[in-house]
């Protein structure tokens, strides 16, 4: 099973809790599922009926998800590669899909250098991203408003969110810092970029900077950033990178300044199925080895993070850790 496969099938033990099934090891039939949901209804118990009609329509997406997916196959396997691009561009809209499985599968395999084919997979891949970005039980272990309350951001604080990605970040740091403060939002993808924007004007933010980078370089403007925020990003960075990387987060800060790294502890896939894969995961003391090479060293750890570390650092920081 892929990651995104993992994940979805985790949330979704979550929300069959407490469903009558008829083996703990297999998801309800959707006539008992029906059974539940006519029950909670007839009882009034809306909160329970709207979850259990959540999960029949998940359901009834995945399956024409997979529809979609067999005939965009089979289109392929004929020949027929305009058909089958034009099935997968219809699944972005009807749900969710591991691009993964997409790209390994051989009946797709003339079809590779194709721009149309290529555009069809990036938006199965966005579509996935975002969702493991925004879903709600993202807060349940990311705690952003804990986050923000120990960052306090101030009022006209220059803020640089390096893997801003959809803006989870950015959009909280953005009203933090007003009145006067300018928020840098960071990332390689120019669709991801496009997504946020989008994100920041439907919520009214002007001081928002939309700014795409190379994977090497965030590109700060010279000792001009207060706070340099990275939340699940800098494991993207190789490890033999990462401390030109971390020099090139230095050269940004302003006297003062700090770069706050949270990113997640290494844990076997089986028990978190999200999070980087075996070749970027990283430790705590890697990452300060990191940091150490260009003088950065931890002023404060934060611990209550159950799935990542929390770090803040500081141009030849106090070796004292506040926590």
């Amino acid at each position: 099973m892929t990651r995104l496969g993992i994940a979805r099938a985790f949330l979704w033990s979550i929300v069959l809790a407490g469903i009558a099934v008829a083996s703990p090891q297999s998801p309800p039939e959707p006539s008992a599922l029906e059974q539940d949901l006519a029950r909670a209804e007839a009882a009034g118990d809306w909160a329970r009926a709207r979850e259990i009609a959540s999960l029949l329509a998940e359901r009834a997406e995945t399956a024409h998800v997979e529809s979609l997916y067999r005939l965009a196959r089979l289109h392929a396997l004929a020949g027929q590669r305009d058909a089958a691009c034009e099935v997968l561009e219809r699944i972005p809209q009807a749900g969710l899909f591991d691009v993964g499985q997409l790209r390994r599968d051989e009946a797709f395999a003339a079809m590779r250098g194709d721009e149309r084919f290529q555009k069809a997979a990036r938006a199965i891949w966005f579509k996935g991203y975002l969702w493991l970005l925004e879903r709600s039980e993202r807060d349940d272990y990311q705690k952003p408003e804990q986050v923000m309350a120990t960052l306090a951001f101030r009022p006209g604080e220059r803020v640089a969110d390096v893997g801003a990605g959809s803006g989870y970040f950015t959009r909280r740091v953005a009203r933090a810092v007003e009145p006067g403060g300018t928020v840098w939002a960071i990332d390689i993808a120019p669709d991801v970029l496009a997504y946020l924007e989008k994100r920041v004007a439907e919520e009214g933010l002007r001081n928002v900077r939309a700014q795409r980078v190379s994977a090497d370089d965030p590109q700060l403007p010279p000792a001009g950033i207060d706070t340099v925020l990275m939340v699940d990003t800098l494991h993207y960075v190789p490890k033999d990178g990462r401390a030109a990387y971390a020099r090139k987060l230095r050269a940004g800060l302003a006297p003062g300044g700090r770069v706050v790294i949270i990113d997640f502890l290494p844990k076997p896939i089986e028990e978190r199925p999200w999070g980087p894969p075996p070749q970027q995961k990283m430790s705590r003391e890697e990452v300060d080895a990191a940091m150490a090479e260009a003088g950065l060293l931890p002023v404060r750890v934060h611990d209550f993070l159950t799935e990542q570390f929390f770090v803040e650092y500081q141009p030849g920081g106090a070796r004292d850790v506040v926590r």
